[in-house]
């Protein structure tokens, strides 16, 4: 699925190559009972994915991103979930102490397929890297998880100072290779902010829906491939 002319895989992070675990609405859950919130996981993983897909994640913040900026946003977001669910006394330190957690591995798990197809496509002599909304946890994060050293760098949106879809990102990542548009791949799982914004630049997409998820119209786009999971990039 990968054409010879590709030098390059660029990967999402969240939702392409690991996932929360259990989910982000059991980990709410469990940080949150220490502090007298007593929440359903399931109904704050429903709140949570609401208020997610209101604010188009992180992509909200385009061009205008840093450590300071992404944290806020999350503590907004995070107190928006729970004052849906009767709120959580001594907010300020339950968000510490769930932003922590969240840096941890822990927390996360890689999809099944993922140290497979990464040790393939550098069988292959394809030069990978990742571009994620993320912060500066990530690069840790991905130590932990054993994926890092497949990886000549990874950009993540607070440190670049610019977010998916923001074209910024994706340029820096070109650069960095020192490849062209056309010489680069990009893999994640939003339409809006993987496919959309490396199209802005002319790389190819190719758009991981591994839940059978993905409805509307997708005219818009000028490349995109859809798989199930990462295997796929294989074939």
């Amino acid at each position: 699925m990968i054409p010879e002319e590709i030098k390059a895989v660029f990967f999402d992070a969240g939702g392409t190559l690991f996932h929360p675990y259990p989910s982000v609405g059991e980990i709410y859950a469990r940080v949150a009972a220490p502090y007298g919130t007593r929440a359903d996981a399931g109904e704050l993983q429903k709140v949570f994915k609401d208020a997610w897909m209101k604010r188009d994640g992180l992509a909200s913040l385009k061009s205008h991103s840093n450590e300071k900026i992404e944290k806020d946003w999350w503590r907004s977001l995070v107190k928006e979930v729970f004052l849906q669910v009767g709120g959580v006394e001594r907010f300020d330190p339950f968000f510490e102490e769930l932003y922590d957690v969240f840096a941890s591995p822990e927390v996360w798990r890689l999809y099944p397929e993922v140290t497979e197809v990464l040790n393939e496509l550098k069988g292959r002599g394809k030069r990978l890297a990742i571009i994620s909304n993320w912060d500066s946890r990530l690069f840790e994060l991905c130590h932990g998880l054993g994926v890092k050293s497949y990886f000549e760098f990874i950009l993540a949106s607070a440190v670049v100072g610019a977010s998916k879809p923001s074209p910024r990102i994706f340029e820096e990542a070109l650069q960095r290779m020192g490849i062209t548009a056309s010489e680069a791949l990009h893999v994640g799982d939003s339409y809006e902010d993987d496919v959309l914004g490396a199209e802005r630049v002319g790389i190819q997409v190719i758009l991981v829906d591994r839940h059978a998820e993905r409805k509307g119209d997708f005219s818009a786009s000028r490349t995109l491939k859809m798989v199930s999971g990462l295997r796929e990039l294989l074939g």
